[in-house]
């Protein structure tokens, strides 16, 4: 894998600004389409299984800020997000501002808390972003230095390890060994089940639209308006097609709570 040509911290500058000429919806780190608005909806009934009432979360890799917006209506104690692109951090202080939210760059490999400052640590997307195995396994060090009991992980899995400069799926015990390195085992693994509509979908982005389109630009009338006509039967056959790959939870807990 040759990651030179993928520097995380000015993509993601990039990406943010592209969000910040949106119109309207300004909560997805990334493409804004049919799909990734349905994707981020159903995502968020995984969002759901973590309980964070009174406790304290933080998010790595919080981007625009709309995960920790979502969860504050849960009433945790605490919220924090941190991500590599300043601009992202911007746009997050733009959507909130709760006296419990606290927001902080890094580096991408060490994270500026405590050892045990937080109760549940979480990413979305972002592991499977960090190509460069080194840096991934300082990150996931830190974040179960972090943690007190629970993390969760809501990353691209595939049966081996696949994708392209600035994302790659990563198999299920991939992540169990790193995170059991630091103490913390696989309790459970739940998949997002949406194969069917990411095939089609993913076919109409690249048929309709230019090779040369940059993460977080606009799609093609074209393109959004078929997306939004096959959804609907897409999502349907979402419910009958179930493929261990994709977007799924695993949810780590820390050794000493294993027999919670």
């Amino acid at each position: 894998m040759n990651s030179k040509k993928y520097n995380p911290e000015t993509y993601w500058d990039e990406v943010a600004k592209h969000i910040s000429e949106r119109k309207d919806i300004k909560l997805i780190a990334g493409d804004d389409e049919p799909f990734y608005r349905y994707k981020r909806n159903k995502f968020l009934t995984l969002l759901d299984e973590m309980d964070i009432k009174d406790k304290s979360v933080l998010e790595i890799g919080s981007g625009p800020g709309g995960n920790l917006k979502y969860l504050l209506n849960k009433k945790p104690s605490k919220i924090s997000g941190t991500d590599i692109s300043e601009k992202m951090i911007q746009l997050s202080k733009e959507l909130l501002s709760s006296p419990i939210v606290e927001l902080k760059k890094t580096n991408g490999t060490s994270l500026p808390f405590n050892s045990d400052s937080y109760d549940i640590v979480f990413t979305a997307t972002v592991l499977q972003h960090n190509v460069d195995e080194e840096n991934l396994k300082k990150l996931i060090l830190e974040i179960c230095r972090i943690s007190k009991s629970d993390i969760y992980i809501y990353e691209r899995i595939e049966k081996t390890i696949t994708g392209h400069d600035s994302n790659l799926g990563r198999p299920i015990e991939y992540y169990a060994a790193l995170f059991s390195e630091n103490g913390f085992r696989l309790k459970q693994t739940t998949f997002l089940n949406i194969d069917v509509s990411y095939l089609v979908c993913g076919a109409i982005r690249k048929v309709l639209n230019n090779n040369n389109r940059k993460e977080g630009e606009p799609l093609t009338k074209v393109s959004i308006l078929i997306e939004n006509i096959l959804l609907p039967f897409t999502s349907m056959l979402d419910k009958l097609v179930s493929r261990k790959r994709d977007l799924a939870m695993l949810h780590f807990i820390k050794q000493s709570f294993s027999n919670a």
